[in-house]
C-alpha cells in the first residue's frame, strides 16, 4: 500500500473556484457602470462651474457679520507678510513706520488696525482683551498705538489724524475725467492714428455724459480705473477684458465712420461733431455694463482712496472680480489698502471675500448629476471590494478543505499486474 496525495489538477476547476457563468456578465455590467460614472462626474462638475460663472450666482453683499469675517481675513493676510516669527511685534512696528516714511497714511493705519492678525499671540490677546466684541476701528487704533515703539507712535500721532479725532468730513466733489478739451484732443488722435489707446477716450466720453449720466461714485471709478491701467503691475488679462467691454460699449471703428460721415465740410475733430458721433456709435446694453463696472470700482475708491483703489484693481484678473474687491474694501477699509500694496498678486486678496451662492434649476440639476455619478462610483467600488473579499475568503476555505482532505489509499497489489 502506498499513500499518494491527490493532485489539485484532478479536481474540476469550476468546483474549486466556485465559478458561475453569470459572474462574467456581472463583471461587464460593473465595469460599464464604473466607466459611465467616471465620465459623468467631471462633466457634471464642469457644467456646474459653467453655470455658476455664466449666471454670476455668487452674490457679494455687505453685511455686518460678513464684514467682521472679511476684516479678520485681511488682517491675517497682512500677518503673512511677516516671515520671521521670533520678533513679529518688531516687524509689525517696522511696517507701520515704513508706510509713515513713504507718506501713505492709509496703509500705515491699515497695518496698525491689522494688529490682531499680525502680532504674536501674547500681544494680540492683550489687544483683544482691551476691547470688546463691538469695538470700533477708532477704539482699536488707540489701543494698538500703545503697542508701537515710542518713536513710531509719536510719528504716527504727528502725521495721521486719529479716527477718534475726525469730525464729520464734508462732502467733496468726486474726481472726474470730464474735460471737453482732452476729449477733443484724444478724438483727433484716434481719427488720424487708429492704433492709439482708446481707454482714456472712452472713459472721458462716459464722464462727459455721452453714454448716460454717471453718478459721483461712477466718476470716481473711472478715475481709479484709468490710474490703475497706467501702473506697471496692471494685469494683461484684465486690460484685455476691460478694453473688450469698453469697445463693445463704444466701438472705435463705428465712431470713426460716424464722425467722417456726419462732418460734411466742417472740422471732423470739432467737439460737437465728435460728441454726436460718440453718442451715435454707443451700444446701450454694453454701456449699462460699463456703468455697473465703474460703480463697483467707485465703491472701492470711496471706501479707501483713488490710489488705493488703483492698487486693489491690480489684484483682479477679470471684470467680475471688481465686485469681490468692492466688498473687501468696504468691509476692511485701510486694512485692504495695506494688503493691496504689499501682498503678491496671487488671488489671496480676492479670496478674502465670501459670497452667497444662489441655487438655480440648472445648478441643482448639475449638482444632482454629479452627486449621482459620485454615489455610483462609490457603489461600484464597494461591490467590487466585497466580491474580491468574498473570493479571497472562498479561496482560503478551499485551501483549508484540501489540507483536511489528506491523502487517498491506492492499492497497488501484484494481483492487478499481468505479464505480457
Amino acid at each position: 500500500m502506498k499513500h499518494a496525495k491527490v493532485s489539485r489538477a484532478w479536481r474540476p476547476v469550476r468546483a474549486r473556484h466556485g465559478y458561475r457563468p453569470q459572474h462574467a456578465s456581472l463583471g461587464v455590467l460593473s465595469a460599464l457602470a464604473f466607466n459611465l460614472c467616471l465620465l459623468l462626474l467631471p462633466l457634471a462638475g464642469a457644467w456646474a462651474l459653467i453655470v455658476i460663472a455664466r449666471d454670476n450666482l455668487y452674490a457679494y453683499e455687505y453685511s455686518d457679520n460678513g464684514a467682521q469675517l472679511v476684516r479678520d481675513r485681511v488682517s491675517r493676510l497682512n500677518g503673512e507678510l511677516i516671515q520671521i516669527d521670533f520678533d513679529r511685534q518688531r516687524q509689525w512696528d517696522d511696517l507701520v513706520a515704513m508706510e509713515l516714511r513713504a507718506g501713505d497714511h492709509a496703509a500705515a493705519r491699515g497695518f496698525l488696525l491689522s494688529g490682531p492678525g499680525m502680532l504674536p499671540s501674547r500681544s494680540a490677546n492683550v489687544l483683544n482683551q482691551a476691547l470688546n466684541a463691538d469695538a470700533s476701528d477708532a477704539e482699536l487704533e488707540v489701543a494698538a498705538l500703545q503697542l508701537l515703539t515710542p518713536s513710531t507712535r509719536q510719528t504716527y500721532q504727528e502725521q495721521v489724524r486719529l479716527l477718534s479725532q475726525r469730525a464729520a468730513a464734508p462732502e467733496t466733489a468726486a474726481p472726474t475725467l470730464a474735460d471737453p478739451q482732452d476729449f477733443e484732443l484724444m478724438a483727433r488722435a484716434l481719427i488720424s492714428e487708429p492704433e492709439t489707446d482708446a481707454l482714456q477716450f472712452v472713459l472721458t466720453g462716459f464722464s462727459l455724459g455721452f453714454a448716460g449720466d454717471l453718478s459721483p461714485r461712477m466718476q470716481a471709478g473711472a478715475v481709479a480705473l484709468l490710474a490703475s491701467s497706467r501702473r506697471d503691475d496692471f494685469p494683461d488679462e484684465l486690460k484685455v477684458a476691460v478694453d473688450a467691454l469698453l469697445n463693445q460699449a463704444a466701438p472705435i471703428e463705428a465712431f470713426r465712420t460716424t464722425a467722417r460721415e456726419s462732418v460734411g465740410d466742417g472740422d471732423i475733430g470739432a467737439y460737437t461733431n465728435i460728441a454726436t458721433a460718440f453718442r451715435a456709435s454707443m451700444n446701450e446694453d454694453a454701456a449699462s455694463d460699463v456703468r455697473a463696472m465703474l460703480d463697483q470700482i467707485g465703491a472701492i475708491s470711496q471706501a479707501t482712496n483713488t490710489n488705493a483703489a488703483a492698487a486693489m484693481l491690480t489684484h483682479a484678473l477679470a471684470v467680475a472680480d471688481f465686485e469681490r474687491l468692492a466688498l473687501v474694501a468696504r468691509a476692511s477699509g485701510d486694512r485692504a489698502v495695506a494688503a493691496a500694496k504689499r501682498l503678491p498678486r496671487d488671488g489671496r486678496l480676492l479670496n478674502a471675500a465670501r459670497g452667497e451662492l444662489t441655487f438655480t434649476r440648472d445648478l441643482i440639476s448639475a449638482l444632482t448629476l454629479a452627486a449621482a455619478a459620485a454615489l455610483g462610483l462609490i457603489a461600484v467600488m464597494a461591490v467590487a471590494l466585497f466580491k474580491a473579499a468574498q473570493r479571497a475568503w472562498r479561496r482560503l476555505r478551499a485551501e483549508d478543505d484540501e489540507d483536511d482532505y489528506g491523502a487517498e489509499l491506492i492499492d497497488i497489489s501484484t494481483n492487478n499486474w499481468r505479464p505480457l
